[in-house]
C-alpha cells in the first residue's frame, strides 16, 4: 500500500512528498534540500550569438539517499527527474538531456527488468545549447524553474523547488553573430521560425580558437599522486642545476625607502616632526650632545617597533594576500581610513594606550624617550599602516629569502625615522620645514581618494577568491578608479571642498599640476571599459595601463591553449615529441595578470609560446574554466595548495610567476630544461631567448 502511495504522488509531481510513514524517525527530512544539494553551471560563461554553450547539473546526495535520471530505464523505475534548458533568455534547446554514462544503482534482490534504477552520492548531467543568434549583447540570470528534481531517503521521496537550484549567470557578447553548427542550424530554425539571420563564414580554424584544455577532476589523493609521480621523474639540466635565486634586493630596499619617507608627510607624522624635534633640544639643554644622544635612542625606537611590525607584515603577507577574509577586512578597514581623511570623523587610537606611553614620557630621560618614541609609532600607525601594507604587497611576491625581508623592512623603519636624527643635528633645518596648514588638508583629502581606489582592488580580490564574481568585477572597479580620479581631479581643482577645508582665493601651481594628472589619468582609463567588435576591452597602450589593469586582475582571456593537467599533458607531449612549459600562476597574482596580458601577447614570444605544450598550475585555486565538470571550490583550492606544495619542492621557491620549460624523454623521465627566474618580466628580449633556444635544438 505504501509503495502504491508513493508512486501516485510522483507521477503526478503535486506534493512536495509522500504522505507521513507512520514507521519513519521523526527525524527524517522534511524537504528536497535537507538530503540533496544542486550545483548549476555554464561553460563559456560568456559568448556570442550563434554560439555553442554547455550546461551542467550536479546533485550530491547525502549517505543512504538517491535520485533518478531522466528517463526510465527498467520497469520497476518508479520515477524520474525532468531537466530543460532555461528558457525565456538567450539560450535555444538543441539536444535533448542525456543521462550519464555510469552505473546504475539498483535494489538488491530484485528480478532483472523489474529493477529500480536511481543513483547515490553525485550524479551530473551535461548537454548543449546555442545562444540565439537573436540575443541582445548584455547579462543574463539563467533559471531552472521548469526543472523538477527527486531525491528520496528510506522512507520519502521529495520534489525540488525553485530555490533548489541556482540561478546560473550568462552574458552574451557583442558583435556579429557566429555561424551556428550545422548539426543544431535545423533547431534554432525551428525555434526561431526561420528567422535565423546570415552569420559570416567562419574562419579558418586555428589554435587560438582550442581556448582552454578541460580535464575531468579528480580526487585529492589520485591528484597528488600524479604530481608526486612527476616530481619523482624530473632530472635537473645543467642549466637549470641551480634553484631560483632572489633578484633586485637594491629595488626592494629602494621601495623600502621611498615608502618610508613617503610615509613621513601624511597627516599623522608631519605636523609632530618640528614638535619632537624640539622637545629633543629641551630636555639635553640645549646641548648638542645631548640632543644627539636623546635623538639616537629615539629613532632607533621607532626603527625596532616599526621594523618589528614590517618584518612581520612581510613574512606572512603572502598568505594574508589571497584570504578573501583579510581581503575584505582591509578593503573595509581602507574605506574607513579615507572617510576619516575626507573629514567625516577622527580616527584615535584607544585611550588606555596614549596614557600609559605618556605617563611615561612625561618622566623624562632615558626611558621618558623611549616611550616617546613608542607613543609617536603608535599615534603615526593610522597613517603610516596604508604605506606599510602597500610596501608588503610589492615585498611579498616570493623572490626574497627571509634575511632580505628582514632587511628591507628595518630599511623602511630607518628610512621613516632618519629626519628626527638629521633635524637633531641641525636644529635650523627646523625653520625650512612648510608649516602645516591647507596644503596638510589637501594632502588628506589626496590620501582619501587613493585610500578609496585600494578598498575596491581588495574587494575584487576578495569576491574573486570566493567567486562567483558578481559585485566587483573589473569592469566595476576599472571605473571606480576612472570616477575616484575625474573627482579628485576636480577636487583639487576647487570645484568643491571637504569638512576640514578652508576657503583658499588662489589656486597653487602645484595644485593645479597634480589636477590635471589625475583627470588626465582619469580620461587616460577609460577607454578601457569599452569594447572592441569582437566583445574584447580595449586596451591603451602605455606601462601605465598595463599596470593598473594586472593590479586591478582581469578576466582571462582564452588566447592560448593552456591545459591545468601537468601530468597528462606531459604523457602527450611526450608521444608529439614536445616541450612544455609550465607557467605557475595564481588568481590574484597581479605580476602574473602582467605577463600574461602585456608580455605573452607580443608576436615573437607568442608564437615561440605555440610550439609548446602549455600547463598553467594555478597555486591559490584552479579556475571552474579548467574543468568538464567543476568540482566545488573547496576542492579547487585543495588542488591549487597541491600545485604550491609541488613547485616548493621541485624548485625551491613559491615565487610567482614562475616559468619552467621541461622536456619528456622516452625512458619515463622529465628534463628540466630551464626556468626563468624573472618574477615580472621587465626584459622581454631575455624572455624570448628563454623561449626560443630550447626550440632549436
Amino acid at each position: 500500500m505504501r509503495f502504491a502511495i508513493s508512486f501516485i504522488l510522483i507521477a503526478c509531481g503535486t506534493a512536495a512528498a509522500q504522505l507521513p510513514d507512520p514507521f519513519a524517525d521523526p527525524s527524517d527530512a522534511k524537504r528536497f534540500a535537507d538530503i540533496a544539494t544542486v550545483e548549476t553551471s555554464i561553460t563559456p560563461k560568456a559568448a556570442k550569438p550563434g554560439a555553442v554553450v554547455t550546461l551542467s547539473l550536479t546533485v550530491t546526495l547525502k549517505p543512504t539517499c538517491h535520485t533518478y535520471p531522466v528517463s526510465f530505464l527498467g520497469k520497476g523505475q518508479i520515477g524520474k527527474n525532468t531537466i530543460v534548458t532555461p528558457a525565456g533568455g538567450p539560450l535555444i534547446a538543441v539536444e535533448a538531456v542525456e543521462d550519464p554514462q555510469k552505473k546504475y544503482q539498483t535494489k538488491p534482490g530484485e528480478k532483472p527488468g523489474e529493477t529500480e534504477i536511481y543513483y547515490v552520492d553525485v550524479v551530473t548531467w551535461e548537454w548543449q545549447a546555442v545562444v540565439s543568434p537573436l540575443a541582445k549583447a548584455g547579462p543574463y540570470a539563467l533559471n531552472f524553474d521548469k526543472s523538477r528534481l527527486l531525491a528520496c531517503n528510506e522512507h520519502n521521496c521529495f520534489t525540488s523547488n525553485k530555490s533548489d537550484i541556482p540561478v546560473v549567470a550568462f552574458e552574451v557578447l557583442a558583435g556579429p553573430a557566429v555561424s551556428v553548427p550545422v548539426n543544431y542550424q535545423l533547431a534554432v530554425d525551428k525555434a526561431l521560425g526561420g528567422e535565423t539571420p546570415v552569420a559570416p563564414p567562419p574562419p579558418a580554424p586555428v589554435e587560438e580558437k582550442q581556448g582552454l584544455k578541460r580535464k575531468d577532476a579528480k580526487p585529492l589523493a589520485e591528484y597528488q599522486a600524479d604530481l608526486d609521480a612527476v616530481a619523482a621523474s624530473l632530472v635537473k639540466s645543467e642549466a637549470s642545476a641551480t634553484t631560483v635565486s632572489s633578484s633586485g634586493l637594491l629595488g626592494l630596499l629602494t621601495a623600502a625607502i621611498f615608502w618610508g619617507y613617503i610615509s613621513l608627510i601624511t597627516p599623522c607624522v608631519f605636523p609632530m616632526i618640528p614638535i619632537t624635534v624640539s622637545l629633543f633640544l629641551k630636555q639635553s639643554h640645549h646641548s648638542t650632545a645631548g640632543a644627539v644622544k636623546y635623538a639616537l635612542v629615539y629613532c632607533l625606537t621607532i626603527v625596532v617597533v616599526l621594523g618589528l611590525a614590517a618584518v612581520f607584515l612581510l613574512g606572512v603577507f603572502r598568505e594574508l594576500s589571497v584570504s578573501p577574509g583579510m581581503n575584505l577586512f582591509l578593503g573595509l578597514l581602507l574605506f574607513v581610513f579615507a572617510l576619516s581623511l575626507f573629514g567625516m570623523y577622527d580616527i584615535q587610537l584607544p585611550g588606555f594606550l596614549l596614557r600609559a606611553t605618556e605617563k611615561r614620557r612625561a618622566g623624562g630621560g632615558m626611558i621618558g624617550t623611549i616611550f616617546g618614541a613608542l607613543a609617536f609609532s603608535i599615534v603615526s600607525f593610522t597613517c603610516v599602516a596604508p604605506f606599510l601594507g602597500g610596501f608588503a604587497g610589492l615585498a611579498a611576491s616570493g623572490n626574497y629569502s627571509r634575511t632580505e625581508l628582514v632587511l628591507a623592512g628595518l630599511t623602511f623603519a630607518a628610512a621613516f625615522a632618519s629626519p628626527f636624527f638629521v633635524l637633531a643635528l641641525f636644529p635650523s633645518l627646523l625653520k625650512k620645514l612648510p608649516r602645516s596648514g591647507g596644503w596638510l588638508d589637501t594632502v588628506k583629502a589626496v590620501m582619501g581618494f587613493l585610500e578609496l581606489a585600494a578598498a575596491f582592488k581588495f574587494f575584487r580580490t576578495a569576491e574573486l577568491r570566493r567567486p562567483p564574481v558578481e559585485y566587483f568585477t573589473y569592469d566595476v572597479v576599472l571605473g571606480a578608479w576612472v570616477v575616484i580620479s575625474l573627482v579628485c581631479g576636480l577636487y583639487l581643482l576647487g570645484l568643491f571642498r571637504l569638512p576640514h577645508d578652508d576657503e583658499k582665493p588662489n589656486l597653487p601651481v602645484p595644485r593645479l599640476l597634480f589636477a590635471l594628472l589625475f583627470l588626465g589619468f582619469g580620461c587616460y582609463l577609460m577607454p578601457g571599459l569599452y569594447k572592441t567588435a569582437d566583445g574584447r576591452p580595449q586596451r591603451p597602450s602605455g606601462v601605465a595601463f598595463a599596470w593598473v589593469e594586472a593590479f586591478l586582475l582581469p578576466e582571462p582571456v582564452e588566447d592560448l591553449p593552456w591545459s591545468a593537467d601537468l601530468k597528462g599533458t606531459l604523457e602527450s607531449a611526450r608521444a608529439s615529441k614536445k616541450l612544455v612549459f609550465v607557467d605557475f600562476t595564481g588568481v590574484t597574482c597581479t605580476n602574473c595578470k602582467y605577463n600574461e596580458t602585456t608580455i605573452f601577447p607580443v608576436a615573437s614570444i607568442n608564437e615561440s609560446l605555440r610550439k609548446y605544450s602549455l600547463v598553467q598550475m594555478y597555486t591559490d585555486d584552479v579556475p571552474a574554466e579548467f574543468y568538464r565538470n567543476p568540482p566545488p571550490l573547496a576542492e579547487r583550492k585543495d588542488e591549487g595548495s597541491a600545485n604550491l606544495a609541488f613547485q616548493d619542492k621541485c624548485f625551491g621557491t613559491q615565487q610567482l610567476p614562475l616559468y619552467v620549460i621541461l622536456q619528456p624523454l622516452a625512458d619515463g623521465s622529465v628534463r628540466v630544461v630551464n626556468i626563468y627566474d624573472e618574477g615580472k618580466i621587465n626584459n622581454r628580449e631575455a624572455f624570448a631567448a628563454f623561449l626560443a633556444k630550447p626550440l632549436k635544438k
